[in-house]
C-alpha cells in the first residue's frame, strides 16, 4: 500500500516549515519562487493530495476548536458529555469557533488523528479522560497546539472542571442528615477526578465521625451489564447497603434494573443517588436524586479560558464551577 503523504512528511521532505507548505498549498502570495517550486515537486513526486477539510478550515476566519474523547472500548455512552457538547455547539456560532469532535481508544490511533494529521489547523485542543502520561499531551507538544483539560489534572496547567470535592461533600450531608450512613459508592475507571470523589467521601465520614468501614468504594463501574450484575449480587447475598450512589446518571439505569429484577424497591429496599442530573433523570422511576452539572455555566467559563488562550491574555487560570443539589424521590429518610 502507498504511503498517505500529510503536510508535516511534504515540509521535512523539502526541508522547509510547515507553515510554508500550507502557504504554498493554499496558493497564498509572497512565498518566493524557488522555494514554491521545490515544494511543488517535492508534492509531485509523492502524489500528495492536501486535505481539503483542513484547507478550508485555513481559510476560515472564525477558530478551531478540537474536542479530544478518550474511551475504551465496551464503555457505555457518557450523556453529560452530549450535554455539555450541546451547550458548547449552541455557543459556538456566536464567538466564531468551530467544534470538531474525535475519539481516541488507545494510543495507536494518535498516528492517524486530526490533532496530528491537521495540527496547522488546530487552534485549541481540550482534552477529556486524561491517563496518566497520556500521550495526547506529547501529540499537542509536539505539534504546538495550546490544550486544556475538562477535569483537574496534575499534568495540564489549565483546566476547567466541577468541583467534584464540594459536590460530593453536600451530596454527603444531604444523606447523613437521613441517616444513611452505608454507602456503595460507584465510580468509573481509576483516574483523578474519581479518586477525588473518593478522597471528598472519606473526608465526609472523617468530618461526621462515622466508621470508615461503612462506606464501600468499587471502581470500573463503567459498563451497565457490570454495574446491574453487581447489585444483583449483593442482593442475593443480601448486603445491601443503604444508598448505591453512581457517578453517572445513565449508569443508574442498571441499579434500577437488578433492583426491579429482585422483587425490590426504590428507595423503600434501597436508596440511589446520582451525579450529572443529564435530562433522563428526572424521568427515571422513581426520579433520580442527583448532584447536577451546571452544563450552561461550563460552557460559558470553558470559551472564556479558550478566548484569553488565543489573546495571549497572562490571565489564564483553571475554573471550577459549582454543581448543585437535585433533590427527587430515589432517596429516603431512614426512621430512627
Amino acid at each position: 500500500m502507498n504511503k498517505r503523504y500529510t503536510i508535516k512528511d511534504i515540509a521535512e521532505l523539502s526541508g522547509f516549515s510547515f507553515k510554508t507548505v500550507s502557504r504554498v498549498i493554499n496558493n497564498e502570495p509572497n512565498v518566493n519562487p524557488r522555494t514554491k517550486e521545490k515544494i511543488l515537486k517535492v508534492i509531485e513526486e509523492t502524489n500528495f493530495k492536501p486535505n481539503l477539510f483542513a484547507k478550508n478550515l485555513h481559510s476560515k476566519t472564525v477558530k478551531t476548536i478540537l474536542i479530544s474523547l478518550r474511551k475504551i472500548h465496551g464503555q457505555n455512552t457518557t450523556q453529560w458529555f452530549d450535554v455539555l457538547m450541546s451547550h458548547m455547539f449552541q455557543d459556538a456560532g456566536s464567538r466564531d469557533y468551530t467544534i470538531i469532535q474525535e475519539v481516541i481508544y488507545d494510543d495507536n490511533d494518535l498516528e492517524n488523528s486530526i490533532m496530528a494529521q491537521s495540527s496547522g489547523f488546530i487552534d485549541v485542543v481540550v482534552l477529556f479522560y486524561l491517563q496518566e502520561n497520556d500521550k495526547r499531551i506529547e501529540v499537542a507538544q509536539r505539534n504546538h497546539i495550546p490544550y486544556i483539560a475538562f477535569e483537574k489534572k496534575k499534568q495540564v496547567s489549565v483546566s476547567i472542571s466541577n468541583n467534584n470535592r464540594q459536590g460530593i461533600l453536600q451530596a454527603a450531608e444531604f444523606l447523613f442528615e437521613r441517616k444513611l450512613t452505608r454507602i456503595c459508592f460507584l465510580l468509573g475507571a481509576e483516574i483523578e477526578v474519581n479518586f477525588e470523589r473518593e478522597g471528598a467521601m472519606k473526608e465526609a465520614y472523617a468530618r461526621h465521625q462515622i466508621p470508615q468501614d461503612h462506606l464501600e468504594t468499587v471502581f470500573h463501574m463503567n459498563n451497565l451489564e457490570k454495574i446491574r450484575n453487581f447489585v444483583s449480587a449483593r442482593i442475593a447475598e443480601n448486603r445491601l447497603p443503604h444508598v448505591f450512589f453512581v457517578s453517572g446518571d445513565e449508569k443508574a439505569i442498571a441499579i434500577y434494573n437488578a433492583v426491579y429484577s429482585h422483587g425490590l424497591s426504590i428507595p423503600q429496599d434501597v436508596s440511589v443517588f446520582g451525579f450529572d442530573n443529564i435530562p433522563i433523570s428526572q424521568y427515571y422511576s422513581p426520579p433520580l436524586t442527583t448532584m447536577g452539572q451546571d452544563f450552561e455555566r461550563l460552557s460559558k467559563e470553558l470559551y472564556g479560558i479558550i478566548d484569553k488562550i488565543l489573546t495571549n491574555d497572562p490571565n489564564v487560570a483553571s475554573i471550577q464551577v459549582e454543581p448543585r443539589l437535585i433533590v427527587r424521590e430515589s432517596v429516603r429518610a431512614l426512621s430512627d
